[in-house]
């Protein structure tokens, strides 16, 4: 994966690292990316890294890629009119279901909405789409304004399944690796994981601000980082050991059903 592509962008759902379709989706430019791993363009938002980090990489990159035109990465040259790169005709992915709901993205009365009905399709290909692009509705929210309670939901819906096993099936591999089957499958599923703890990072960081106890999750991706390497199994045992443990003290059912009471009360999804 080449880290300032479009395959590692979070306007991409439909893609992560080795996972995914063989094309992606930009939410962004409303395009179908045929070659994802060699384009990019100023907007992108690495999937990757917590958002402060993946903030101040967006800004870096678009001095040197225009927001507005996907671009080539080797020669930052216009693609948009060139179809082997991107298209514009989204028919191509309504024959998959996570494709099609990427294309509808925002057709729905909210994007919670839409972030909804992709959390209920079964799969990691689905998780992988609800979480990139909650992680860049939480900021658009944020720089909106918005509270930290904008990702209240995507929170707690993380927080339900942050102990559960992702299953990687074949059918949702996009790329083989030189790593032997059993540990590319490890280092899928690591990564999926560590998706969910960057989203929950994110909303954590926002939460810090206001002073709430959330806050503490603001770490969570630079912790289990450094407690498990890359590691599956370390992983799971950190989760289970800390992630879990923090957010059940902090976000206990009755707190969240107080703040989405609050969230209604106020006009809030």
């Amino acid at each position: 994966m080449i880290l300032a592509s479009c395959s590692n962008c979070c306007f991409n759902g439909l893609q992560y690292g080795a996972i995914g379709l063989s094309v992606g989706y930009c939410t962004e430019h409303n395009v179908v990316l045929r070659r994802s791993d060699e384009t990019t363009c100023g907007r992108q938002f690495r999937k990757d890294l917590p958002a402060p980090s993946a903030e101040g990489c967006q800004i870096a990159h678009a001095r040197q890629f225009d927001r507005d035109r996907i671009v080539s990465i080797r020669t930052a040259a216009d693609v948009r009119a060139e179809r082997e790169f991107v298209d514009p005709d989204e028919s191509l992915l309504f024959t998959d279901d996570v494709g099609k709901a990427m294309a509808e993205y925002g057709l729905e009365p909210t994007k919670i909405t839409s972030l909804a009905s992709l959390r209920r399709l079964p799969g990691v290909r689905p998780e992988i789409a609800w979480v990139s692009q909650g992680r860049v509705y939480v900021r658009r929210c944020i720089t909106r304004r918005g509270a930290w309670t904008s990702g209240l939901h995507m929170l707690w819906w993380l927080k339900e399944r942050l102990d559960s096993d992702p299953v990687v099936t074949v059918a949702d591999v996009r790329l083989q690796t030189r790593a032997p089957m059993p540990r590319q499958d490890e280092l899928m599923k690591w990564s999926i994981v560590m998706l969910r703890l960057t989203l929950i990072g994110d909303i954590g960081a926002q939460a810090r601000w206001s002073g709430e106890p959330i806050g503490e999750a603001a770490d969570f991706p630079e912790e289990a980082a450094a407690a498990a390497s890359t590691s599956y199994r370390r992983l799971r045992t950190w989760v289970t050991g800390r992630a879990l443990p923090t957010l059940d003290r902090v976000l206990p059912w009755s707190r969240y059903r107080q703040l989405h009471s609050e969230l209604r009360e106020g006009g809030g999804n």
